[in-house]
């Protein structure tokens, strides 16, 4: 049986092994591209506003992550996983349905989403001593309502199986929404700025982030529209009622764990925001910036596999796709080591070449951050795996269990320590969750992820 888009609906070892390597080289290009051009705008945004605007942007852009996360409704993950099993088992009537269930409530979600930042932005610049939040309250809430639509097409993309298209728009992938596509916008515009001006202010820099994300945004919808108009017509009358309800219990599940998931990694930086000063939050949001290079590699495989499991889950391939995950794992694990090395020896020369001297008290911030993303790395792809094969309950329980903890111990810690205590907290939060998720892949699905040199030996040696 074919399924849309003329792939087979079981693939074979060869072809599958193509697959992954076409599709990790169009994300590994796209990865490379958007991290040294984050790189470049981190650079630019240093030299282009104070520190004390860094840091209202780096608070902003934060706001601007759970902001599209709370609007997705948790869409993201449930249209790749139910758009690829639907392909999969040659269903192509009910992938459409499920990309129309999930566009309308995302659209939804990013209106409710916008609205409700204009209403609380007041609040929220009190809350971290940020006026220029409140006085952009505008340009973050259309930010916001922008990135939900742009990461919801990017995962449907992804579902479809058109990574290239999913790298270049952008998708929900460990809490980013930014394609190679948006991140070039943006960081021509940023060099425009300061070659002409020299100097920016906090709303400009937002403005120019909502130009390239809506641009982008429409670019995306375009040829969404157009790859659709491939798959086949379904009956509405039978299809879309249950689909609807598939969507609703898939994703919400998702959205508790991605709020809490996002909590983890940006709870800190809000903290710090709270109960330190901009200059902390723009040093400490420097140092975080950086370990995007130790976790680069899993963000790659994530960005693959996602379709991948889904359907050979569903087809009951479990020995073959454990290991493709391993396998992958390997792939992403030695980079991953090269890079937390790197981060370790050489903090500060690191920070000082991208944002100046100043940011060099971000070092040891910077070091232990790193080791913590290495163990996330070496786990593999544990909690994609519990998410695409219908375990996300599993993985939500454990997310807000070690997210909880996580937070209260960053809380107690933000007073007395400062950045320090902060990153103790999340780097001990971390490391246990991806552990205990990486037990659940196991118990739930049969199947372990962390990194299999072995599997990724007794793959190499098969035929193409």
């Amino acid at each position: 049986m074919e399924a849309a888009g003329g792939s087979p609906q079981g693939l074979f070892p060869g072809l599958l092994r193509r697959r992954l390597v076409s599709g990790g080289a169009w994300v590994l290009g796209g990865k490379v591209l958007i991290a040294a051009s984050g790189l470049l705008s981190g650079a630019l945004l240093a030299r282009l506003l104070t520190p004390q605007e860094l840091g209202a942007y780096f608070l902003a852009y934060s706001l601007v992550l759970f902001g599209s996360m709370l609007g997705s409704l948790g869409l993201q993950g449930a249209a790749t996983r139910l758009v690829a099993q639907s392909l999969g088992l040659g269903l192509p009537g009910r992938a459409r349905f499920v990309v129309r269930v999930t566009l309308a409530l995302g659209t939804l979600g990013a209106l409710g989403a916008g609205a409700a930042y204009l209403l609380l932005s007041g609040t929220l610049a009190g809350v971290f001593h940020a006026p220029a939040l409140a006085a952009a309250g505008g340009l973050v809430a259309g930010w916001i309502a922008v990135s939900v639509v742009q990461g919801l097409v990017g995962e449907i993309f992804r579902g479809l199986n058109e990574v290239r298209l999913a790298t270049l728009l952008g998708g929900q992938v460990t809490g980013t929404v930014t394609g190679v596509v948006t991140v070039v916008l943006l960081v021509v515009g940023l060099g425009l700025l300061w070659f002409l001006r020299g100097e920016a202010d906090l709303a400009t820099v937002l403005l120019l982030a909502v130009c390239a994300g809506a641009s982008t945004t429409l670019l995306s919808g375009w040829l969404l529209g157009r790859r659709m108009a491939r798959l086949p017509q379904g009956r509405v009358g039978k299809e879309l009622p249950p689909v609807f309800g598939e969507v609703v219990a898939t994703a919400w599940p998702l959205l508790v764990t991605n709020l809490v998931l996002f909590a983890l990694r940006n709870g800190d930086v809000w903290l710090l925001g709270a109960f330190g000063s901009r200059e902390e939050v723009a040093v400490y949001g420097a140092a975080v910036r950086l370990i995007s290079m130790v976790t680069m590699p899993l963000i790659v495989a994530n960005a693959i596999l996602p379709p991948v499991i889904a359907g050979m889950y569903a087809q009951g391939r479990r020995e073959e796709l454990e290991r493709t995950v391993r396998a992958a794992g390997a792939v992403t694990g030695l980079p991953a080591l090269a890079a937390s090395a790197a981060c370790v020896l050489f903090a500060a020369p690191i920070l000082d070449l991208v944002y100046g001297d100043y940011y060099r008290a971000g070092a040891l911030a910077l070091a232990v951050l790193s080791l913590g993303q290495l163990v996330s790395v070496w786990t593999g792809s544990c909690g994609l795996a519990l998410q695409m094969t219908g375990h996300q309950r599993t993985m939500m329980t454990i997310s807000l269990a070690t997210g909880g903890a996580t937070l209260a111990a960053m809380f107690l810690a933000v007073g007395p320590y400062g950045i320090t205590g902060v990153v103790a907290a999340r780097v001990s939060g971390l490391v246990l969750q991806n552990l205990l998720l990486w037990l659940a892949a196991k118990y739930r699905t049969g199947m372990w992820t962390h990194a299999g040199f072995g599997a990724l030996l007794r793959s190499a040696r098969r035929p193409a």
